[in-house]
């Protein structure tokens, strides 16, 4: 069953070891992302499902993690390398592709050796890293681990699709989980950043973090492709699959952060069940 959910940005610098020439220009965000990490802890789930756009993408389908361990570094510009570890679900991953595939929604797992065992150890990008920096590695007992990568031109009913599959997957095999979905906002936010200004950015933010807040991620189904690419967002895709999975459940918003305090954007919000459903 899906027991918490978070939208978590994925900014090297908000890890504490990595902001050493800057230390409070991400602190709101670092603080938002230490309230996610206490939430998630509260709710105890087995297996933390990370929905990244920055993993193993596969023209016309979604990726699934299949591997014994994931594993990777974050690298600060101060020399610092954080590197984390984490066990993958195996069981969950084949039972979502499963799921999804039953659904119609083109699956490949990535991860399976010549000889068809799964590898060693499946390469996690700073996608997952940064958020589960926050979100379990630092636990006497870290969850494990499902990461999920998907074509950004996949049909947005394919999208939604493969969240609900994930929900259904995780309560047929009896599996507490939570789903990160990790995305960072506009990436237009100052003209000396790497894309440059982007005066769409801006309004896409505030009309994400209105959506999250209003529990009207169905906004985002109406969003035009054009005004979606101005805005230069990694945040689009994973979160239509966040909503497709928060439809078979009744866990609530809360929009804990936003600031844009470098080129790109950045918001935290927290899916928490109900006071009275909390167990």
């Amino acid at each position: 069953m899906l027991v918490w959910a978070c939208i978590a940005p994925h900014g090297g610098e908000v890890i504490p070891e990595l902001a050493t020439h800057c230390p409070g220009r991400m602190a709101a965000t670092r603080s938002a992302m230490e309230e996610l990490g206490r939430r998630c802890l509260d709710r105890l789930p087995d297996t933390l499902v990370v929905y990244t756009p920055h993993g193993v993408a596969i023209e016309g389908a979604i990726s699934i993690s299949v591997a014994a361990m994931a594993a990777g570094f974050v690298d600060g510009e101060n020399g610092v390398r954080i590197g984390m570890r984490f066990d993958v679900d195996l069981e969950l991953a084949e039972a979502v592709g499963r799921a999804a595939s039953s659904l119609g929604v083109q699956v490949v797992e990535i991860g399976y050796e010549q000889a068809g065992r799964p590898i060693p150890v499946f390469p996690a990008d700073w996608g997952v890293l940064v958020p589960l920096y926050f979100l379990g590695a630092q636990w006497a007992r870290p969850p494990k681990l499902v990461i999920v990568c998907p074509d950004r031109a996949l049909p947005r009913r394919a999208l939604m699709a493969f969240g609900r599959a994930t929900v259904t997957a995780a309560r047929d095999i009896g599996r507490r989980i939570g789903i990160v979905c990790s995305a960072d906002q506009g990436h237009g936010h100052s003209a000396d950043g790497p894309y440059g200004f982007a005066p769409q950015s801006a309004p896409h933010d505030r009309a994400y973090c209105r959506a999250v807040s209003d529990n009207a991620l169905r906004r985002l189904l109406a969003w035009r492709n054009d005004r979606i690419e101005a805005a230069m967002t990694d945040s689009y895709w994973q979160t239509l699959m966040l909503h497709g999975a928060l439809s078979l459940s009744s866990l609530q918003p809360e929009l804990l952060s936003y600031e844009a305090p470098t080129y790109f954007g950045m918001a935290c919000a927290s899916f928490d069940p109900a006071p009275a459903m909390r167990s």
